[in-house]
Parts: C-alpha cells; sequence; structure tokens
C-alpha cells in the first residue's frame, strides 16, 4: 500500500485574501466567516468555508477509522 509521506515542497507566495460572511442565518445554513484568495491577476485560487468542510472531515474520520478496526472487535 502507498501511504503519504508528508510535504513535498513549500514555498512563501503572495495572494490576496479576502474574508466575507456567507449563509442565511438558519440551522442548515448559519452565517459564516468565508476566507478566499486570490491571485493579483484576479484568478480565485481556493476557499476555506468549514460549514462545507465538516461532512468532508466526518467523512474522511470514518474511513479512516473503519480502516483501522478492519478484524476488530468493535467498541460501543
Amino acid at each position: 500500500m502507498i501511504r503519504p509521506d508528508g510535504t513535498q515542497s513549500a514555498k512563501v507566495i503572495q495572494v490576496i485574501e479576502t474574508k466575507s460572511k456567507r449563509g442565511l442565518g438558519t440551522e442548515k445554513d448559519p452565517v459564516r466567516e468565508v476566507v478566499q484568495y486570490w491571485d493579483f491577476e484576479g484568478n480565485f485560487l481556493a476557499e476555506m468555508d468549514k460549514e462545507h468542510c465538516k461532512p468532508l472531515i466526518e467523512y474522511d474520520a470514518k474511513v479512516v477509522k473503519e480502516s483501522i478496526c478492519v478484524g476488530t472487535v468493535p467498541h460501543p
């Protein structure tokens, strides 16, 4: 099995960081801060919306837990 072995490279770059509020203010769509990153030509690079990250994090945690617990006695 191939496993990740950490960061392959890193460098400092200049980007534009914007912060804004998003959401309707409801339980299913709470108001939250969203951070976006742009280059100097106005190209969108990335976004961090923690509310949308939760399902991905929960899924990843479940997959890792299941892969570790294969063949072991389940815990209540």
